[in-house]
Parts: structure tokens; C-alpha cells; sequence
């Protein structure tokens, strides 16, 4: 009887220590749930900084390439007029730091588009002779500190003619470059040159577009 007695007074005991076990052992699996829910939330964070840290850097990289690249081209006029001679030169000029794509031009004389310097000549009264020389500026590339004299004429009345032209804010050239990175700006006479506009694209002139 005693013996029967004792184990049944001894289930009491094991029930409270198996529920003491299992209270533990969640109480550890939720200590554990809970520290990999925080590492988990920690490696995404570091995982979000450090995106952002590379997409910083690549944009910083970027922008330190194209300024290292950046062309700037200016536009300039030579002419002289000693009464006995007279010469006239328009010229293209990439003062930047790196290679210039000439895509796009316009020539406008007398609220007209001139087609081409033949065009031009024609215009201002004169004819191509051996006094004339023209080289082509779009659809080119310009190395830094390179120039190129597009039109010069050493024609002294031609000559006038067009140091009159240009001299009438009515009349103006309009070009578009662009960057190796595709970076473009276009420039216009009638404004400041020195600070020319920047676009996503150059302009597409159409039959306004000078040929040269």
C-alpha cells in the first residue's frame, strides 16, 4: 500500500517538471526567434546602407568622369578690313578638356536658313573663287584645344559683306556638341556663348539644318 502510494504521489512532481521543461525550452526558442528576427533586420539595414553607399559612389564616379571629359566649344570671328585687303574667318574651337561631337548647326541670315557656305557666299553677292575656303564642322569630332576655320575668305568686298552680316543681331548660328557621354549643349549667338544651354538631345533641324 505504502509503495502504490508513493507513486502516485510522485506524477504531481514529473507533470511540473515536464511543464518547467517545456516553459524553458520556449522560453529559449523564442530568445532565439528573437535574435535572429533582429540579425535578420540588421543585415538588411547593412544591406540598404551599403546600396546606397555603391549607388553614391557611382554616381560621385560618374560625375568626376564626364568632368574630365567635358568638352566646350566657342565660337569666334577673325576679320580685318586695312581698306586695301579685308579677310573674314569664322572658326570652331573646343576649349574643353575632353572630345567634342559636333551634331547639329544652323546658320540663319535675313530671317532665311542658309543651306551651306555656297549658299552663303551666294547670298552676301559673292561666288566661290580660290579666295574662299571652307571646311565641314558638323558630324565631326573636335580634340581638346583643337580648331577649325570653318569659313574664311580673304575676298575683300565678300569679306565686308559677311563682317556686316555677322554684325547684325538679326542674323545668327546655332550649333549643338555633345560630350563623349552624350552630355549635350547647344549654343546660340544671340546669347551668351560662354554659357551655353544644356539638352538631353540636340536639336533636329530639319531643312533648316546648315550642310557644309
Amino acid at each position: 500500500m505504502s509503495e502504490d502510494a508513493t507513486e502516485i504521489g510522485d506524477e504531481p512532481t514529473q507533470d511540473a517538471g515536464l511543464k518547467s521543461a517545456v516553459t524553458q525550452t520556449e522560453r529559449l526558442f523564442l530568445r532565439l526567434t528573437f535574435w535572429q528576427t533582429l540579425l535578420s533586420v540588421a543585415g538588411v539595414f547593412i544591406a540598404v546602407v551599403a546600396l546606397y553607399a555603391a549607388l553614391s559612389e557611382s554616381s560621385a564616379v560618374r560625375q568626376q568622369t564626364a568632368a574630365a571629359v567635358w568638352p566646350f566649344v566657342q565660337l569666334s570671328i577673325e576679320d580685318s578690313d586695312t581698306g586695301d585687303a579685308a579677310d573674314f574667318t569664322l572658326s570652331f574651337t573646343n576649349a574643353g578638356v575632353g572630345p567634342a561631337k559636333m551634331r547639329t548647326m544652323r546658320l540663319v541670315v535675313d530671317g532665311e536658313p542658309v543651306r551651306d557656305w555656297a549658299d552663303a557666299v551666294n547670298r552676301m553677292g559673292g561666288q566661290l573663287s580660290d579666295n574662299v575656303n571652307r571646311n565641314f564642322i558638323s558630324n565631326r569630332v573636335l580634340r581638346p584645344d583643337e580648331r577649325v576655320d570653318s569659313f574664311h575668305t580673304s575676298d575683300p568686298e565678300l569679306a565686308r559683306n559677311f563682317q556686316a552680316a555677322m554684325s547684325n543681331p538679326e542674323n545668327y548660328i546655332t550649333f549643338c556638341y555633345c560630350s563623349i557621354f552624350d552630355e549635350c549643349w547647344t549654343a546660340d549667338s544671340r546669347r551668351d556663348l560662354q554659357n551655353p544651354e544644356k539638352v538631353d538631345v540636340c536639336p533636329d533641324f530639319g531643312e533648316a539644318a546648315f550642310r557644309n
